[in-house]
């Protein structure tokens, strides 16, 4: 129990900003890649735009472009969530970021930053 209180204020504390950025993710264990875009996104995950669903829980590893003169930011991920328009959702999946370095934090939140820029 007081493993998800601390997830769920983990959560709160990082602020999703709605911003659109191309990533590609990838899903070897289902044969899937999807290049796309975020419609929000923390330093803790994204909700990114897919008419294809993926099984909730479902590892992936997201690739976000950095610009031409840096390496592309490869982060681990885990599918939470699934939208449907037939929801009354937006179409996509919901991805909570895992294994999270302190580095990778930081280029997250400058990817972030740059591209409210």
């Amino acid at each position: 129990m007081e493993g998800t209180l601390l997830m769920d204020n983990d959560r709160r504390s990082r602020k999703r900003v709605p911003i659109s950025v191309e990533l590609k993710l990838h899903a070897p264990s289902l044969h899937f890649v999807l290049l796309s875009r975020t419609v929000d996104m923390s330093t803790r995950g994204a909700f990114v735009r897919s008419n294809r669903p993926l099984p909730v829980g479902a590892p992936v590893t997201v690739e976000f472009d950095r610009g031409r003169a840096k390496n592309p930011l490869r982060v681990s991920a885990e599918v939470v969530r699934v939208g449907s328009v037939e929801e009354g959702r937006a179409a996509g999946i919901a991805l909570r970021f895992t294994d999270v370095t302190e580095l990778d934090e930081a280029l997250i939140d400058d990817l972030i930053r740059t591209a409210k820029a």
